[in-house]
């Protein structure tokens, strides 16, 4: 495959005059419990800078991949494909070897790796990272280190919360990248039952119990049966509405002047809340042992009326058009969460800062490391590998969005190949050639496509996308991702005596389903088990935490400020329009 010109002569330079002569490091360990295949050199293309001097500076290095069971046998494997190859021809290393983790697995996995000292020098996943930096297995990295990664050091001036994210205790473990806002948890609603009843949109949290009520009693789809639920009630919609209290599960803090407090009063409107729509049978009762496939069976079979999910994301678009071949003539619409005493909340979000991995500590290539993770964030590189080569892989439309080629060529060659750029420069900060970061985003993509479905679809994740834009509301949960390592007395107490944590102690689940208990009780029970086991210690540990590092601590209201409002692309707003105007012809 040919290379974009990635291998510039300036940065090759400065990578070579800061890091100057790197040893072969552990990334040449062969035996390991998971795949580990040496990338095989194939016809390596020569750029214009010097890859052999820079290759032989920075050795071999060892990385860690995802294996989600998606390649197909034509391609190799997740450790020696098109991509590993193309990796090893273009980034500047004798030679780059990649393992390979079952992603279903990979929590134990790693561990394991780590425990037997085999674990991979750079390692790029979605885990929770806090274990191994609890453990002394990531690396700190320091400002010198920082210095010597010009292209991550850029997104980290440009988008300063990312440092925020990635320090631990006040010292930097931790690689990030900054995306797009984009929903994750998303609630959407059956317009056409609102307008059987005569009802609007819900704008409190009066409104939205009362359109539970008659979603259930009054009969909404007209069939004269007495067949429907007014709301969902597994597991992301209980999130979904705690988020709309303030109460993030399963952390539970917010900082009150300047204190790191507990927040056992919004635990309890929440629990009494949704007590109400829960006691008032307006859910399945079978909600605390439905799975996830149960509600969506329910929501795609025309019973439900509010439907909360993460299912509605950008990658699992297809629920919207399967609900709409069940249901051709009904319509569904979005709504931010009512705004309660504690304010406005939105649903879970994907994108903002995000940790996307680490740096082994026991790595004895380190420079090798920094130099992989910064070709990685090469702005020319991250483009490369997030949409293949152009003209093969996909095209630019005049709008910047790109455009796959040929969907099925796509599906064998290219689409497992995602987890190679988890690190990447997302929003291509000091690139070259400016690009339109909005192009490419999901609603944009459905508008344009030729399917009306999915063009009505992307009109409907267009308003999803600008509740989670909304820069009056935030998510309560993704300031709590950077809560400090707890001493191991402290973290034992939080993992043996939160109810979130400990599902023998998950009272508030159990007093959902028992109409005899009150949220006032269920939350004073808990309230004791806590402070029993020794829960003030971990709130002052916390607390003062927060005092100390002020300003410096990852916040809340850091969030606020990357809010970036969706921009829909012309021809996007063209259908948009046509969607408004019902003169989009479903098939």
């Amino acid at each position: 495959m040919k290379k974009p010109t990635i291998q510039r002569v300036a940065l090759t330079m400065a990578l070579t005059m800061t890091m100057g002569t790197v040893v072969t490091g552990c990334g040449s360990k062969t035996e390991q419990t998971v795949s580990t295949t040496s990338a095989t050199q194939q016809e390596s293309v020569q750029p214009e800078s010097t890859t052999e001097e820079a290759a032989a500076n920075f050795g071999k290095i060892s990385v860690m991949t995802y294996d989600r069971g998606t390649i197909n046998s034509s391609e190799g494997s997740m450790t020696d494909n098109r991509w590993t190859r193309w990796i090893n021809e273009n980034a500047p290393f004798e030679e780059v070897t990649f393992i390979a983790v079952p992603k279903a697995e990979a929590p134990q996995t790693m561990s394991n790796l780590f425990s037997a000292g085999t674990g991979p020098d750079v390692v790029a996943n979605y885990e929770d990272t806090l274990p191994f930096v609890n453990n002394g297995m990531a690396l700190e990295i320091t400002d010198e280190m920082i210095d010597k990664m010009p292209n991550y050091k850029r997104v980290l001036e440009e988008y300063p919360v990312i440092d925020k994210l990635c320090k631990v205790n006040g010292k930097r473990y931790t690689i990030g990248k900054m995306s797009n806002v984009l929903p994750n948890h998303t609630i959407v609603i059956r317009t056409d039952w609102l307008d059987n009843l005569g009802l609007s949109m819900p704008e409190t949290t009066d409104d939205l119990l009362e359109i539970c009520r008659a979603f259930t009693e009054d009969d909404p789809d007209g069939n004269g049966q007495n067949d429907t639920w007014g709301i969902s009630m597994t597991t992301d919609t209980q999130r979904i509405l705690a988020h709309m209290w303030g109460f993030p599960s399963p952390e539970k803090y917010a900082i009150i002047d300047g204190e790191l407090t507990y927040q056992w009063d919004k635990i309890e409107s929440w629990l009494d809340y949704t007590k109400k729509i829960i006691d008032g049978g307006y859910v399945n009762p079978d909600f605390m042992t439905m799975k996830g496939d149960d509600d969506r069976a329910d929501f795609l079979n025309g019973k439900i009326g509010i439907y909360g999910s993460g299912r509605f994301s950008q990658v699992n678009s297809p629920l919207y058009k399967d609900f709409k071949t069940a249901n051709p003539d009904a319509s569904l619409d979005t709504f931010a969460l009512p705004a309660t005493e504690y304010g406005a909340y939105t649903a879970y979000c994907n994108g903002g800062p995000s940790i996307v991995g680490f740096i082994n500590a026991d790595t004895d290539n380190v420079d090798g490391a920094l130099a992989y993770i910064n070709w990685l964030y090469d702005p020319e590189v991250t483009e490369y590998l997030m949409y293949g080569e152009e003209g093969v892989y996909f095209t630019k439309d005049s709008e910047g969005t790109h455009v796959v080629v040929d969907a099925a060529k796509n599906e064998i060659e290219f689409n497992y190949a995602s987890d190679y750029s988890i690190m990447k420069n997302e929003l291509f900060t000091g690139s070259e050639v400016a690009i339109d970061v909005h192009a490419d985003d999901f609603y944009n993509q459905y508008l344009k496509s030729s399917d009306p479905i999915m063009q009505e679809f992307g009109d409907l994740f267009y308003k999803m996308t600008l509740i989670a834009n909304d820069d009056q509301a935030g998510d309560p949960r993704k300031w709590q991702q950077a809560l400090p390592v707890l001493p191991t007395e402290l973290n034992i107490i939080k993992s043996t005596a939160d109810p979130q944590t400990n599902e023998k102690l998950d009272t508030l689940k159990a007093a959902l389903a028992d109409k005899n208990k009150t949220a006032h009780d269920a939350v004073e029970e808990i309230k004791q088990s806590w402070y029993d086991a020794g829960g003030q210690k971990v709130e002052d540990f916390y607390r003062e935490y927060y005092k100390t590092m002020g300003s410096e601590a990852l916040l809340f209201e850091d969030y606020f400020n990357l809010k970036d409002q969706p921009v829909m692309t012309e021809t996007a707003q063209k259908n948009s329009q046509l969607a408004k105007d019902g003169k989009l012809t479903l098939r």
